[in-house]
């Protein structure tokens, strides 16, 4: 697994792009076998993470000719086929693959993966303080549940993850784990391939792996629940079941330690559950259940719970959210920002996880400079343009993040409006232009034109969605005054919000309403057009229509 940083704009440095289609943003990390970038699908405009095989190392001293030819083909065939089998997955839980290929420039092989924003399960347990809270057993069932489903569907493909850990548990938006990093899956019964292990990779993570596993034996799917008991068992306790001393390892215990009583450190986890850790933890392989006999028994203590989560804080990443309420919709609004700071994941299924220490998202510390912002704006002004509405949001967005400007920041929060406008995301439109619409009303006053502009771009929104009312206060707002005839952009918009009113009342069949502004249409327009305006005779023609209508 990788995590990154937000993407960060330089207007210097081109961006290559892979397979014609996707153009490599950000370098967000490197594992054993490639390098991996935040990028853009610039065919269905949406993020993606691109892993990129290493570059073939010179030949080594000794090492040359037909035995180096055939590593290296076995180095890529071994990456090719861990991405058959994540992409073969089909899981909610399981980050999707969308393509592979060579790219033409270099000759590496290349895989798409879908990129996540969330928080990592070990983050959430080393940020709780154990011995003042506690996590719930229905959030700590819903978080084991959803992952037996995952392993489920794992086995059931004759693959065994082997390092099922904290660190490679994603809690995402909507409350659905992610199992990330297969790099060290094992695909059983596969013939020349029944490892997908690069040499010298360490197979598991020592407070996890099963007894088997520590022996170096074979593995199963077995394996995978016993490191799942240890999860569940950190997750309610704050520690894995076994802790090494000075002459005994993690791996001395899981051989032969007698799984501990986890009620003996906290009592209110219910019987049931302490008989499942012990079963999940016993040492005999063949004696263990399976991944979905663990997620029946789980799912009644995440139905335990009272009440469904709001979307509030931590809330949003509550992994119950997919129990309660199966078929999502949106959950009640935050009242304030989420208190968690959201990280950048690429799944990486190839390979070991990265030296490097995982990174926040954070804005870089160097303040927006006016000529920067220029840059910017021209920069997300070009991707619109060119239908990039993601690269250009998320362009503006970072720059927002470094503006310290009042004004400045005003300036590209409104960019960004007009850039969630083009692409027809509305609501996040809306939610820009109305306070937007407010601050300028309020500091400059209602005939400001910036406010009338974000007024009439709110009115526009709210008409998109579907919500009249709304939408006629805002279009009311707009033509409160009638604007200086040499302004030709105020004077489209103030007609064109007059005839979106007629149309909205005209819906509403408030017919005397749709008379009396269109009688303000007519007028209006031959003030600031002309008597001789070709479109004055269509005015007339409907308005002698709708006389007619109302008798």
């Amino acid at each position: 697994m990788v995590q990154g940083g937000t993407p960060s704009f330089d207007a210097g440095v081109p961006a290559r792009v892979i397979a014609g289609r996707y153009r490599l943003h950000t370098p967000i990390g490197a594992g054993g076998m490639g390098e991996v970038w935040q990028a853009y699908d610039e065919r269905l405009d949406r993020r993606v993470a691109v892993k990129m095989m290493l570059a073939e190392s010179p030949v080594p001293p000794g090492f040359q000719g037909a035995a180096f030819e055939e590593t290296l083909q076995t180095r890529r065939a071994r990456f090719l086929r861990e991405v058959q089998i994540t992409a073969g997955i089909e899981h909610l839980g399981v980050p999707a693959v969308y393509d592979t290929g060579t790219d033409e420039a270099s000759g590496r092989l290349f895989v798409v993966m879908q990129l996540l924003q969330g928080r990592e399960l070990q983050t959430f347990i080393d940020e709780t303080d154990y011995e003042s809270e506690t996590v719930s057993v229905s959030w700590a069932a819903a978080v084991g549940a959803q992952i037996a489903s995952v392993l489920d569907t794992v086995h059931r493909h004759d693959v065994v993850h082997r390092d099922i850990k904290p660190s490679n548990l994603m809690l995402t938006p909507g409350g659905v784990v992610k199992v990330l990093d297969f790099g060290v899956a094992a695909l059983r019964g596969v013939g020349t391939l029944p490892r997908l292990t690069q040499v010298g990779m360490t197979v598991g993570t020592p407070p996890y792996m099963s007894p088997e596993q520590s022996l170096a034996n074979a593995v199963g799917p077995a394996a995978d629940v016993y490191a799942l008991a240890c999860v569940l068992h950190e997750m309610l306790t704050g520690k894995p079941p076994f802790t090494p001393d000075d002459s005994r390892s993690h791996m001395w215990h899981h051989v032969h330690t007698p799984p501990p009583s986890i009620r003996t450190v906290r009592p209110d986890v219910p019987v049931d559950i302490e008989k499942l850790l012990l079963a999940m933890l016993t040492k005999e392989a063949e004696q263990r259940m399976d991944a979905m006999e663990v997620y029946d028994t789980l799912l009644p203590f995440v139905h335990a719970s009272t009440g469904v989560p709001a979307a509030t804080d931590e809330g949003i990443l509550d992994p119950r959210l997919p129990f309660l309420r199966p078929f999502g919709g949106r959950a009640p609004s935050p009242s304030v920002a989420p208190s968690y700071t959201p990280t950048v994941v690429v799944p990486s299924p190839l390979g070991p996880p990265p030296a490097a220490a995982p990174q926040r998202l954070e804005p870089d510390p160097a303040a927006l400079t006016e000529q920067e912002a220029d840059g910017v704006s021209d920069r997300a002004a070009r991707l619109a343009q060119d239908g990039q509405f993601t690269q250009a949001a998320d362009t503006l967005t970072e720059a927002i993040a470094r503006a310290a400007d009042p004004e400045l920041k005003e300036g590209m929060q409104f960019s960004l409006a007009q850039v969630k406008f083009l692409a027809g995301s509305h609501r996040e439109a809306l939610a820009l232009f109305e306070p937007l619409a407010c601050h300028y009303t309020d500091r400059y006053g209602g005939h400001d034109e910036q406010a009338q502009l974000c007024w009439y771009y709110a009115a526009q929104c709210r008409m998109e969605l579907g919500e009249a009312t709304a939408a006629i206060q805002a279009f009311d707002r707009v033509v409160e005054m009638t604007p200086a005839s040499d302004s030709e952009d105020a004077v489209n918009r103030h007609l064109d919000a007059l005839a979106r009113l007629m149309g909205l009342h005209a819906a509403a069949e408030n017919l005397p309403q749709v008379l009396e502004i269109g009688g303000r249409l007519r007028s209006e327009t031959s003030q600031l057009r002309g008597n001789d305006w070709p479109g004055l005779a269509q005015i007339d023609a409907y308005l002698r229509r709708l006389r007619q209508d109302l008798g």
